[in-house]
């Protein structure tokens, strides 16, 4: 008999248990301590957390990056003196160097060839003010400090298309572009140049983190998806 009530007792207390833990996850629940921290890639203790069907299930270590929080996180605060630090050294690299050939050379085509239709389309893409695709070609390929570079690109730009301007379009002319006209137009890549390399090449570097953020995703997306492999079956 004795022995008959200490087993009923240890059933007892083994069902008081299970019912407070029971309902000590459910509050959990509620509060939303078992949600995941998205940004942060960090989650609640492993605790199990119930289904409509009042089953339990593990709860996941983190949610996968959706769309706008890969908008989000692509965005970076600039680094002002780390990046004129590294200045020099990005100078010297081809994220530099490429686009700003492609300036030199745009403005020495037409200088070349001035009737010649694909020398002019070289001239608008890569030298009119703002010099669209040498920005962009910095941004994107740019380690560091795009909107630096993006800059530097625009002041070689305008240079160059005012060197352009007041050299050759006279020749090119016959003299029929006015001084007055030649400063106005030179005034006008001034303006526009250097504030579009800055906003152009972020934008450039911020679209190549938003591409490596979304290929990660759906890299992760598609080895979760993944079938496992076939168990070894016995007869």
């Amino acid at each position: 008999m004795a022995r008959a009530k200490r087993t009923d007792r240890a059933d007892a207390r083994r069902r008081y248990r299970m019912t407070h833990d029971t309902e000590f996850d459910a509050n959990e629940l509620e509060e939303g301590m078992a949600v995941p921290n998205t940004l942060s890639g960090t989650s609640s203790s492993p605790r199990a957390t119930a289904t409509p069907r009042g089953a339990t299930r593990p709860a996941t270590a983190a949610r996968p990056l959706g769309f706008a929080d890969s908008i989000r996180t692509s965005f970076h605060r600039p680094d002002i003196r780390a990046d004129l630090a590294a200045l020099p050294w990005l100078l010297r690299t081809r994220a530099f160097l490429v686009p700003a050939a492609l300036v030199i050379a745009g403005v020495a085509s037409l200088i070349v060839a001035p009737t010649n239709p694909a020398a002019a389309l070289f001239f608008q893409l890569m030298v009119l003010p703002p010099a669209m695709a040498p920005i962009f070609i910095a941004g994107f390929f740019a380690k560091r400090a795009s909107y630096l570079l993006g800059f530097i690109v625009a002041v070689i730009d305008v240079i160059g298309y005012a060197i352009f301007i007041t050299s050759a379009v006279p020749e090119l002319t016959g003299g029929v572009l006015s001084a007055a006209r030649q400063q106005e137009l030179i005034y006008s890549a001034i303006v526009v140049g250097p504030l579009s390399g800055i906003f152009f090449a972020a934008g450039a570097a911020w679209y190549r983190r938003f591409l490596a953020f979304s290929s990660a995703q759906r890299a992760r997306q598609r080895a979760g998806a993944r079938p496992k492999g076939k168990r070894a079956t016995g007869r």
